[in-house]
């Protein structure tokens, strides 16, 4: 342990402030980088590296304390908070589920609800892209898109309109399929977490999942 002795005269005089105290804090002044000494903590400053905890009697360095960066401070309040959302779900796994085949259920009912919605998206992003062909080959007769030098004549506006809205529709529908298809690869990432973890907290091993 390294060790760092107090002047004969600094422990007198910490010694007549306060006879009670056993511990002396060591530290340098940020602003004029002289050494102090107190029995109480200074007051926070990102500016001060280190503190030394002083055995009064023996002028011995007991401890030493260092203040967190920023970024470590964010970092452990990272690391802290990965820890308790893993409790809650330990907990939310153990007092939900007896077996394995139960989130294996779950996850099933889940994944099929999906399917079910991506289907259904699907065929309506079909029906706008059917329809937006058709708009294409009903355009092909007018000057669309717009050139200065066609001979054809100008869209109705109408028609502009209707294609407009089924392109902008057919990609919402386009869109949506994306979500759910991305929902459902972390919906099963998920459970296959959970599943992995429940038998670990149960004891269990992959060929048995009772």
């Amino acid at each position: 342990m390294k060790r760092i002795m107090l002047t004969a005269s600094v422990l007198l005089g910490l010694a007549a402030m306060a006879p009670a105290m056993a511990e002396v804090y060591k530290w340098t002044n940020p602003d004029s980088g002289e050494t102090e000494y107190a029995h109480a903590m200074p007051v926070r400053d990102p500016r001060i590296k280190v503190i030394f905890v002083i055995d009064e009697k023996t002028g011995v360095v007991t401890e030493t304390i260092r203040y967190l960066t920023p970024e470590e401070e964010r970092e452990l309040k990272a690391q802290d908070d990965a820890k308790r959302k893993q409790l809650e779900r330990d907990t939310y796994l153990v007092k939900t589920f007896l077996s394995v085949e139960e989130i294996e259920r779950l996850r099933n009912e889940r994944v099929e609800t999906l399917d079910a919605q991506i289907q259904v998206k699907g065929a309506l992003a079909f029906g706008q892209e059917s329809k937006l062909a058709d708009l294409k080959t009903e355009l092909a007769q007018y000057n669309f898109p717009v050139k200065s030098d066609s001979d054809l004549p100008p869209a109705p506006e109408d028609l502009l309109l209707d294609y407009a809205r089924t392109l902008e529709q057919a990609q919402t529908y386009r869109d949506d399929v994306e979500a759910l298809e991305d929902r459902k690869t972390r919906i099963n990432a998920q459970f296959a977490a959970d599943i992995k973890r429940f038998r670990e907290l149960k004891g269990l091993n992959a060929s048995n999942s009772q």
